[in-house]
This record gives C-alpha cells, structure tokens and sequence, in this order.
C-alpha cells in the first residue's frame, strides 16, 4: 500500500491510498487522477467553454450537488469533489472488492463543508441498488472503465438506468485509449439516447496517449430555469 497526495487549488491536499500489486481495481489509473484535476480547474474557473458542466457544478452553490461515481477504484475522483465542493453528496460505486482501501480513504478525507461520501457496491450486471434508485443525481462519473468492451454493454446500461431516473443527470467519462475496440461503448451511448455534449484531451507528460474527457446527457434532458436564470424552458438541443 502507498499513500499518494495531491493539492487541488482549494489547497485541501488529497490523500489517497492504493496497493501496487497486481490489482486493478485498488490502483490509481491516469483517467481518474486526470479528471480529479480537470473537475478542480472547472470549479476553480480554469478551464472554459464548457457550459453544461459549469452549470452543473455551479447549481452546488444553491443546492445540494449529487453525485454518483462508477467503477470508483480508489475513490479519488469522488473524494476530490467531495474535498472542493461544498454541499456535495457523492457515492461511490464499485465491487466489494474495493471497499477496504476506498473506506480507508474516505476516513482520511478533509471534506468541504457540508459534503460526504459514501461507499455502495454495485454490479453492473445486476439491478440498481436501492439506495441508488432512491437518489435523484446531478452527475455520473465513470473513471478508467471503458477498456474492456465485453463490459460495455453492461456498463451502458447502467448509465442508461441511472439517467432514466436522473433526466438532468449529465454524465462525464474519463478514458485513456488502449484499444480501437472501446469505441463500441460510444456507440452503445449513442443508441441509448445518450448525447455528446463536450470532449476535452488533456495532455500527459512523457505519454502519447492524453486522457480523454466527454460529457454526455439525454437527448431528451429537460432545461429547467436555473437561479438567476430568465431563459426559456425546454429541451438541451
């Protein structure tokens, strides 16, 4: 087991546990330390032009922000969000597998005020927990999780359930390309009514391959008028 720290621009350093052996899901991947960083920027007005995101986060400064993480591994981009945005509920979800080192982590977290994290198992193959069902989200995250197609169909589905629920649940994935193979989950989004709102490569040092960050919602997501907010009402277009 190693403790790795990070220091976001709120200047609340993230520590996070993971083990260095052969487990894939109790180790740090680029994609979620990458989108980690990426969410802080948006919160911290660095990055632009990405109007559904920043209204999304922005709305936690009226009300709770939810927030769902699949396949969370270790937790950090949870526990990131959980540490820079005040009023910020998140669950993280991933196999019982992970839950020793994301306890861990949570335990040794420093959250912004009035925001928690909370550790549920889900199985992509199964039905949605009831405590998920039972929570109206603002955002799905998924992290690393596309690299393996056989999973996809699974993983889509669930995302497609979870939007079901949610309408106005935008959804982000982080991914670092491995295989030409992984487009069929963009494919599966797309047949599942889902819609590509945005697309963000950021670079990594001594690596040709960036990680890649989309943001999805329902072709059908409502616009409801957000505070301060004269516009009309309909649908995302």
């Amino acid at each position: 087991m190693v403790e790795r720290r990070f220091t976001p621009f709120s200047d609340r350093i993230i520590s996070i546990w993971e083990e260095t052996g052969e487990s894939i899901a109790r180790h740090l991947w680029d994609a979620g330390v990458v989108l980690a960083g990426f969410l802080d920027r948006v919160v911290s007005l660095q990055e632009k032009d990405l109007p559904i995101l920043e209204r999304t986060l922005v709305s936690a400064t009226y009300k709770r922000l939810n927030v769902l993480e699949l396949g969370c591994g270790c937790g950090i981009v949870g526990i990131a969000m959980a540490q820079t945005i005040p009023d910020c509920s998140v669950i993280l979800t991933d196999t019982p597998e992970v839950e020793e080192i994301v306890t861990r982590n949570i335990s040794n977290m420093n959250p912004a005020i009035s925001s928690a994290v909370h550790f549920q198992p889900l199985n992509w193959e199964a039905e949605l927990p009831l405590r998920v069902r039972e929570r109206t989200l603002d955002m799905i995250v998924a992290a690393d999780c596309t690299y393996n197609p056989d999973s996809a169909q699974d993983l889509v589905r669930t995302i497609a359930a979870l939007v079901s629920r949610s309408p106005r649940a935008i959804v982000i994935i982080s991914m670092k390309t491995r295989h030409p193979s992984e487009a069929i989950f963009f494919e599966l989004l797309s047949a599942a009514n889902l819609t590509q709102a945005s697309h963000s490569s950021v670079a990594l040092p001594d690596d040709d391959t960036p990680v890649d960050i989309f943001v999805y919602h329902s072709h059908d997501r409502p616009m409801t008028r957000e505070k301060g907010d004269s516009s009309v009402l309909g649908k995302v277009q």
